[in-house]
Formats: structure tokens, C-alpha cells, sequence
């Protein structure tokens, strides 16, 4: 019951935290166009073919094996022979949709372009037969390098609390235990690539190659008989690289949270706006803060209506006032607000070239 107080408590306190940072800290979000890495405005027009496997386990072991002092277990593996080549369509799908959603590219998915390609081993000019359908460039990936560790942790003797310590603190807090502290580790170890090739040139116009490893702790127990299958793992491992490929490939909206400046001295109209900013209505923000920034020439009324305009979607304006603002305090907050806000208009402007040519 003690402990059940102490836990409440705890939980509470922790809340009472976590709302007084949430009150204390006010921000608005700012999004801008980001390019892809890649310029792709001449292909936009992609055929995806389905993640090929070329390095896997063929005979995996069945068992993991588990051994200390006394204790002799084993328990089924995680892996699967086959599961290569199940996280490979998963990914193809996964990437396919991704592109697809971007509205960015006109795609040939992985299913009719996987027959093309085939047919090209039976001497059938394939290639060209996607070149009738408009498509400018092919999008091959592949599993390089794809294996994976399953091995017993054996840690300490396992320390029991003293149920009868809170009571009485004179007694022993721990209760000796034979048992130790066993756990099975799980790594899932992928490298693999991708490539965007010409389809009337064969040259490479874009390219990149991705490693991870993916842990996974496993409690053992005597009735622990199999371990949870590593497909997930695997999942995980490709999935981060998948975005990331979607991110090369096209442009993407990024937002960021900016905090604003508080004012212990500032006026009415300062004070209607952050209220006004914790509610959500930042037109209203602005208005309170550009007229306490006209009025006063406050430093944070500045600093705070450049913002508030820019998340309102007018970073030109926003621009121009962060200017005049910096002009009058040339502080190191305005000068990296004024530098990114800049940034993010040329990064946009870039972005909506490679979009709309």
C-alpha cells in the first residue's frame, strides 16, 4: 500500500511537471518546401522495381542456446530462412506508397514493372517498351548485406526487495536469491541500396546506401519457448532508410517549432498576444504584438510578431520585420531567425522549381 502512495504521488508530481513546463514554454510551428536532395524534374516519370536480395543466411540455426551454472535451455530462434525476402516486398510496398502519396512522381508500380524487367531475360527489348509507356527512369533497390545475432545476456544474481523493509528499515533491504538476471539479445543487422537510373542513357542519377542495426531485449523464463519473431526488427531497420530514400527522391514539407520571447515589462497588447498564441488564434496574436512592437520597439514584441507572420504564412513579411528588428538589436536570436527564415524562403523557392519545371 506504501508503495502504491509513493507511485501515485510520484505520478502526480511528475504531471504537475510537465503541465507547468507546458504553460511556461509557448511556440508556433513553421513549415517550408524542403528540395530533394536529388533534382528528378526530368524524371518524373518512375518505373519501381521490387528490392532484390542478394546476401542472406540460407541455413539459419533453429535453436539459441542457453547456458549458465546449472542451467542448460534452449529456445526456437526468431529467424526465418524465408524472411529476407518477406521484409523485401514489405519494403518495395512501403516505398511505392511513399512516392506515390508525394504526388511528385508518375509511377509504374513494382508489380508490372518487375514483369518488364523479367522479361528482358528472355531476349524481349522490355526497356523500350517502358520507354513507349513515358517512363525516364528506373528505381532498382537491393539488399546488400542482411544477417542477424541471437545470444544469451547473463547478468547478476537478482537482488529481491525485503517485503518487511518498509516497515522496519532495521532489517536487511535485500533478500539473498539464487536466481540471476537472464536476458536474450536480438540484433538484426541490413545494409542495402538504391539506384535511379536513366532508362534511355543507363546513367545513374541518383544513389545511396544505408546500414542499421536493430536490438531487441528478450526476458528469459522457463516458459519462454520461442522468441519473438526478428521480422519486425528487420522492418525497422528498412523502414528508416525507406524515408529517407522518399526524402532524396522529392521535396518534402518540414515543420519546426519556434519559441517566442517572453517580456516580464511588456504591455497589454504584448500579454493579449502570447494569450492569444495559446489559444491557437494567431491572427489575433499578431495584431496585439505588431502594435505593442510599434508602440514600445520592444525587443521580444519584434521578435515575436516576425514570427507569428511566418506562421501565418507570410515569411516575406516576416522577413522584412526580423530586419527591422535586428537593426535595432543586433542580438544572436534575431540574427539565426532572420538566417533561417531566409534559408527556408530559398529552400521553398527551390523546392517549387524542381515541383512545378
Amino acid at each position: 500500500m506504501k508503495n502504491l502512495k509513493k507511485l501515485v504521488n510520484t505520478t502526480i508530481l511528475l504531471i504537475f511537471i510537465l503541465i507547468s513546463f507546458i504553460s511556461c514554454s509557448t511556440s508556433v510551428s513553421v513549415s517550408y518546401l524542403k528540395p530533394a536532395k536529388y533534382d528528378l524534374t526530368k524524371y518524373k516519370h518512375l518505373a519501381i522495381a521490387s528490392m532484390k536480395v542478394s546476401d542472406a543466411p540460407v541455413f539459419p540455426d533453429s535453436f539459441v542456446d542457453i547456458r549458465y551454472d546449472d542451467v542448460e535451455e534452449r529456445v526456437y530462434t526468431g529467424y526465418e530462412y524465408r524472411m529476407p525476402f518477406f521484409v523485401a516486398e514489405d519494403f518495395t510496398q512501403s516505398l511505392y506508397l511513399d512516392l506515390y502519396k508525394t504526388s511528385y512522381f508518375d509511377i509504374v508500380k513494382p508489380s508490372i514493372t518487375d514483369v518488364y524487367l523479367e522479361n528482358l531475360n528472355y531476349g524481349i527489348n522490355t526497356l523500350s517498351k517502358l520507354r513507349d509507356l513515358g517512363v525516364q527512369a528506373l528505381l532498382v533497390s537491393q539488399i546488400d548485406y542482411f544477417d542477424y545475432e541471437e545470444y544469451p545476456l547473463i547478468g547478476d544474481y537478482i537482488q529481491i526487495e525485503n517485503p518487511e523493509y518498509d516497515d522496519d528499515p532495521t532489517l536487511d533491504r535485500y533478500i539473498d536469491s539464487d536466481e540471476r538476471e537472464v536476458k536474450i539479445i536480438q540484433q538484426a543487422h541490413v545494409k542495402y541500396s538504391y539506384k535511379v537510373i536513366d532508362i534511355n542513357t543507363g546513367e545513374i542519377i541518383a544513389s545511396n546506401s544505408y546500414n542499421k542495426t536493430v536490438n531487441n531485449e528478450v526476458d528469459f523464463t522457463d516458459r519462454l519457448v520461442t522468441l519473438p519473431s526478428m521480422k519486425s526488427l528487420f522492418e525497422e531497420a528498412l523502414l528508416s532508410g525507406e524515408k529517407l530514400i522518399v526524402k532524396d527522391l522529392s521535396p518534402q514539407y518540414v515543420t519546426a517549432n519556434i519559441t517566442l520571447k517572453k517580456d516580464k515589462k511588456a504591455d497589454s497588447y504584448f500579454n493579449d498576444g502570447m494569450d492569444a498564441v495559446s489559444k491557437g488564434s494567431l491572427r489575433v496574436a499578431f495584431d496585439n504584438f505588431n502594435i505593442s512592437w510599434q508602440d514600445t520597439k520592444s525587443f521580444a514584441a519584434g521578435y515575436n510578431s516576425a514570427l507569428v507572420k511566418e506562421a501565418l504564412g507570410d515569411r516575406e513579411s516576416a522577413i522584412t520585420i526580423m530586419k527591422e528588428v535586428y537593426s535595432i538589436y543586433p542580438e544572436i536570436d534575431a540574427y539565426n531567425q532572420l538566417s533561417r527564415m531566409e534559408q527556408y524562403k530559398f529552400d521553398t523557392n527551390v523546392a517549387q522549381s524542381q515541383i512545378y519545371n
